[in-house]
């Protein structure tokens, strides 16, 4: 096992940049999800049709991440004989995560919150292997990932070869539904966290001029890979050549989130690191408001926001069909803006007397109930980070 570096100075500074990174997500998300929930997939000017494509699913990928960052932070920031109680806890808040995303699946079918049990159980197993072998699990994971988005992008877009090989009765049901899903199946978003939890390892011995690379590579590699798909899929370029709404070349070509394309797996895994390093970078400059952060203030409530803006959204959209008959793009935005404000202004005062949001308090009583009684010596802006 590893040994961790001891917490510096600075390390409250980095968890508020964790906390930004979950909120940009979180808005991300919201954004997204209220299109789908009211049934928009297209918008006017044509740059925000563009910027909602690139949203979609990166927000996400940008989640997972941090959680797997958020485990590996948690877990650093205890001592040795806590430790077999601190992977007790995280299990036992994915567990109930899972219950809470099967309930929300009652009115949401893109739930991301159910897979997260999946996630962070393989995650606990790898807290004490080094970082070498967690790198060598993700390039292995990554490279299982491609067939599979191949396989399940050319089967969506019509090679239908899927339910020729799917095996019958119940086990080929949950091999489907967490291997070849459109939403967020294992393959490839476990790779999303692993990629996070070594991030989380960085801030063992963190080093200014490392983020500096990740984000300039990170940033040119997102850039490169969307530009290259452009062209793969333009009707001037490749389509001289080749049919490019064949289903093979299409698997090969796109970089879309649902279901996930080969080159989303790049592109995304770039764009989340471009966005995690930026912050980071910041956060180690002098903070405009000192340490006021309503955005920070946000990210610390990631899964009452995600949880409430489902239900919220649901209703508001159902109210739009009773009273207006179609839910439009306009409408679409203006809930998502108004929701994300308010959001942000509740988060604000919240934060100010308490330490974890209402959800969140919900999670972390619920996790104690079936575990030892001891308090365990994490800092609370630190143990947030495990909670969505």
């Amino acid at each position: 096992m590893e040994k961790a570096a001891q917490p510096k100075a600075g390390m409250p500074n980095r968890i508020v940049a964790y906390d930004r990174a979950r909120a940009l997500a979180v808005v991300g998300m919201i954004f997204v999800n209220t299109c789908k929930i009211m049934g928009v997939n297209h918008f006017k000017p044509w740059w925000m049709d563009t910027l909602a494509r690139l949203v979609t699913g990166r927000a996400a990928v940008l989640f997972v991440m941090l959680a797997g960052a958020g485990i590996v932070l948690a877990y650093d920031r205890a001592y040795d004989h806590e430790k077999p109680l601190v992977r007790g806890r995280l299990i036992a808040r994915a567990s109930w995560l899972c219950i809470f995303g099967m309930l929300l699946m009652l009115v949401w079918n893109a739930d991301i919150l159910h897979y997260y049990t999946a996630f962070i159980a393989f995650g606990v197993l790898l807290l004490d292997w080094r970082t070498a072998r967690l790198k060598n699990i993700l390039t292995m994971t990554v490279a299982a990932s491609m067939a599979v988005c191949a396989l399940v992008t050319y089967d969506i877009e019509g090679g239908q070869i899927l339910e020729e090989v799917a095996a019958p009765g119940l086990m080929g049901l949950v091999g489907d539904y967490f291997f070849f899903s459109k939403y967020y199946p294992v393959f490839p978003w476990f790779c999303f966290f692993l990629l996070g939890m070594l991030i989380g390892r960085l801030e063992r011995f963190p080093e200014r001029g490392r983020f500096h690379l990740i984000f300039i590579t990170s940033s040119l590699c997102f850039v490169g890979i969307e530009l290259f798909s452009a062209m793969l899929n333009a009707e001037t370029i490749a389509g001289r050549w080749v049919d490019i709404d064949l289903p093979l070349w299409r698997a090969f070509s796109l970089s879309e989130a649902f279901p996930v394309a080969p080159l989303f797996v790049f592109s995304a895994g770039a764009s989340g690191l471009a966005t995690i390093s930026l912050l980071r970078l910041l956060s180690e400059r002098k903070p405009l408001f000192g340490s006021f952060s309503p955005l920070a203030a946000f990210g610390r409530l990631s899964l009452t926001v995600y949880i409430s803006h489902i239900l919220i959204g649901t209703v508001y959209c159902r109210w739009i069909d009773n009273r207006h008959a179609l839910a439009t793009a306009d409408r679409a935005l203006l809930f998502s803006t108004v929701f994300i404000l308010a959001g942000m202004v509740f988060a604000a005062a919240w934060t100010r007397r308490f330490k974890k949001g209402p959800l969140e308090m919900v999670l972390d009583a619920l996790s104690r109930m079936f575990l030892p009684r001891r308090n365990l010596s994490l800092r609370p802006s630190t143990e947030a980070l495990s909670d969505g």
